[in-house]
Formats: C-alpha cells, structure tokens, sequence
C-alpha cells in the first residue's frame, strides 16, 4: 500500500479524467444551482470542474484580477464582476468554497483526486515482489 505522502503527491497531479455521475443533476446542490442559474449555469459549473481537474493542486486561483479574467474568459463570462456573482452562487448553494487567500476549490474535486492519487501511488508499486504476510 502507497504512503499517504505519495497518495497526496499523487492527488495533486492533473487529473485527465473525473467522475461525472449520470444523475449529478438530482444532487441537491446542482438542483439549486440549476434553479437559480438554469442550464447555461449548469454547463459552466461543468466547465469550471475541467478546470479544477486540469489545475496542480484541485485549486484555482481567483487572488488577482487578471487570475478572474483569464477564469471568467474560460466560463464565457463578462469579466470578474460577473465571476465573482458566478462563484458566489457556486458557494450558496455549497458545490465549491473560497478562502481569503483567493483559492477556490470543490470537496468533490479534491475527493476525486485522492481517488486517483492513491490509484497512481500504488500502481507505481506495481512489479514489485510481495511480502508474505
């Protein structure tokens, strides 16, 4: 079994892939955010996960203007006031958080990355003779 160490090396690597369940939609936090937003807000919560998957760490950062305008062009948004408005609701409705450090994150993410770090650790460990226990 890989070392916690490794699996956190491993977990903050971009992911090519993320879990996206086929009923994401009944998920309280996504039905909020559908009502609020409808499915043009729906999509760019999507988007922003590609984001937060392609990103070192499962973070991204919002602590310039120029960090917001390069995620707001991404999202199709119109700039950082309508970024942050974006997030905000993301916040509400608990599908992502944001620090005074200007990090954003998603707990589902994060729980998506750990999946795989511990994949990648211990298929690192592949080949090699087992110990009889």
């Amino acid at each position: 079994m890989a070392s916690q160490a490794d699996v956190a090396t491993e977990a903050a690597r971009p992911m090519k892939y993320f879990s996206h369940d086929s009923n994401a939609a009944q998920d309280i936090k996504c039905r909020r955010l559908l009502r609020r937003l409808g499915m043009e807000g729906y999509g760019r919560w999507w988007r922003f996960c590609e984001l937060l998957a392609a990103t070192e760490g499962h973070k991204l950062s919002i602590e310039t203007e120029e960090d917001a305008e390069i995620i707001a062009e991404e999202l199709h948004l119109d700039g950082h006031k309508e970024l942050m408005e974006y997030l905000q609701v993301l916040d509400d409705v608990g599908l992502i958080h944001m620090d005074g450090d200007g990090c954003v994150w998603s707990d589902r993410m994060l729980t998506n990355a750990e999946y795989f770090g511990k994949l990648r650790a211990n298929g690192k460990r592949g080949g090699r003779p087992r110990k009889d226990a």
